[in-house]
């Protein structure tokens, strides 16, 4: 089942669903973004969160298990969203969101960020041309569902963040491509990062991989806050995962490391409040 709706339109459109894939791409291109249907003013907030209420609501498809993929441009005003929230974790739903740095309007995208965290989604901010690069990047869970790995961190300064030995759920006859998706700020990109580098590499040490990549061929770079690659490993081998970070003060910032799988994994803890 899909579903889909425009945000932020001055006639708020109702949640459309759809029983396959081919009417929900008609949907979304009828229903492109619009600048001329807009609030046509900045102070007014993005009706994001009264949208995932009215899906949260509806009696056309089951809750659990579904990926929200959310691209926005005019930011929220509301400022505590933890009800929401709540109800996302309840039915094990998965927020992915893409933020534009410069918004039409709206005052709050750390709730954003926020719900993403407390939902093992991603949240990605960028802007221009990657912005839509990124937007049609915030999808890949969808042909990788399965995540296996899902962390949290605050940190601040430069360091190393360690992430224990891990194998794929893959079949150990199997190797796969997992989707790898790491994002370095909980905000636009500003002064304070340097740089966020990740190696996965195999215990014996005989296969590396890194990102992202820059002015290599790998062709899996980094857009905005975020970075997301497919690197292809072996079922059968297991593998450790750093992130070296380097911000220019002790400011606290936040970082989220997800990897997905094709292959079917148990819903993973959800982070505490």
């Amino acid at each position: 089942m899909f579903a889909n709706v425009r945000l932020d339109v001055k006639e708020e459109e109702e949640v459309q669903y759809h029983s396959d894939i081919f009417s929900f791409n008609v949907s979304i291109s009828t229903r492109r973004p619009d600048q001329s249907l807009g609030y046509q003013n900045s102070a007014t907030g993005s009706n994001v969160y009264r949208m995932i209420q009215k899906f949260l609501k509806n009696t056309q498809v089951t809750l659990c298990g579904t990926l929200m993929y959310i691209v926005i441009k005019r930011y929220p005003n509301e400022s505590d969203v933890s009800d929401i929230i709540t109800q996302l974790r309840a039915n094990n739903i998965f927020a992915y969101v893409v933020v534009h740095d410069f918004p039409s309007g709206g005052n709050n995208p750390g709730t954003l960020f926020d719900m993403s965290s407390k939902t093992n989604g991603y949240c990605i901010f960028d802007h221009g041309p990657n912005f839509w690069l990124a937007a049609s990047q915030v999808a890949y869970p969808i042909s990788s569902p399965n995540q296996f790995i899902s962390h949290n961190y605050v940190v601040s300064g430069s360091g190393r963040i360690q992430i224990p030995a891990f194998q794929t759920p893959a079949p150990n006859s199997y190797g796969e491509q997992v989707l790898v998706a790491i994002t370095c700020q909980n905000h636009t990109l500003d002064s304070s990062f340097i740089s966020v580098n990740y190696t996965i590499q195999s215990l014996d040490g005989s296969w590396k991989f890194t990102g992202p990549d820059i002015g290599g061929d790998q062709g899996w770079w980094q857009e905005g806050t975020g970075i997301i690659a497919y690197p292809q490993i072996n079922g059968s081998t297991s593998y450790t995962w750093t992130i070296d970070y380097h911000y220019a003060n002790n400011e606290p910032q936040f970082i989220q490391a997800r990897m997905y799988s094709y292959y079917y994994h148990d819903f993973l803890p959800l982070p505490s409040y």
